[in-house]
C-alpha cells in the first residue's frame, strides 16, 4: 500500500469525521473529497468502521510514542511531568483531527477494537501514575490520590478537543505551560 495515499485518506476522513461527525459522514463523502471512486477506496480500506480504527489507533499509538519516550528519558521528574503535559496538548496542535476523532467517536469502534484502544489508553494513565508515583517517592509531590489527578490532568488535556483552536489567543505551547503550571502547583510538596 502506498504510505502516503493511506496517510492523506486517513488525514481527510479524520477532518470530515471530526466535521460532519462519524455517523453522518459516507464513504461517498470520504471518495469525492479524495477525489478517487468509491471502488478506488475500497482498494485501501474495506469498512467506515477499519477507517474509525485506523485513526483511533494513529492517535493513541502517536500520543504513546511520546509518553514511553519521555517517561524512558533521562531528567528530573517534574520536568517530565512538564514535557508530558506538553506532549498531550501538542497532539491537538500537531494531529488535532486524528486526535479530536479518537476521543469524540471512539465509542463507535466495534467492541473489541474499542477494548484494545481503551487498554492503550490505560498503559497512558499507568506511565502518568509512574510519574506521579516518582514524584511522591522522592519527595516532590504530596500524597495524594494518584489515579484521580492522573484522570483530572487528562481530563483537562483531553477537553481540548472541544475549544483548542491553531488560530485561537493561546498557542499549544502556552496552554502547556498554564496547565503544568496548575498541575504542578497542586502536585508540590508543601
Amino acid at each position: 500500500m502506498n504510505k502516503s495515499r493511506w496517510d492523506e485518506i486517513i488525514a481527510v476522513s479524520a477532518r470530515l469525521f471530526r466535521s460532519k461527525g462519524y455517523r453522518a459522514t459516507t464513504m461517498d463523502d470520504i471518495a469525492s473529497e479524495l477525489n478517487v471512486t468509491k471502488p478506488a477506496l475500497y482498494y485501501y480500506i474495506k469498512t467506515k468502521h477499519d477507517l474509525l480504527y485506523a485513526i483511533c489507533e494513529s492517535a493513541i499509538e502517536r500520543l504513546m510514542e511520546g509518553v514511553r519516550r519521555i517517561v524512558a528519558e533521562p531528567g528530573e521528574t517534574e520536568e517530565k511531568l512538564h514535557r508530558l503535559i506538553a506532549w498531550h496538548v501538542s497532539m491537538f496542535s500537531e494531529h488535532g483531527d486524528v486526535t479530536t476523532v479518537y476521543l469524540a467517536e471512539e465509542s463507535e469502534l466495534q467492541d473489541d477494537k474499542r477494548k484494545f484502544i481503551r487498554s492503550m489508553s490505560r498503559e497512558f494513565e499507568a506511565l502518568y501514575r509512574e510519574l506521579l508515583n516518582q514524584g511522591i517517592e522522592e519527595g516532590k509531590f504530596r500524597e495524594m490520590d494518584v489515579p484521580m489527578v492522573v484522570r483530572a490532568i487528562s481530563g483537562m488535556c483531553n477537553w481540548l478537543f472541544d475549544w483548542y483552536r491553531a488560530d485561537g489567543q493561546a498557542s499549544a505551547d502556552e496552554i502547556a505551560a498554564v496547565f503544568y503550571d496548575l498541575i504542578l502547583k497542586g502536585c508540590e510538596k508543601r
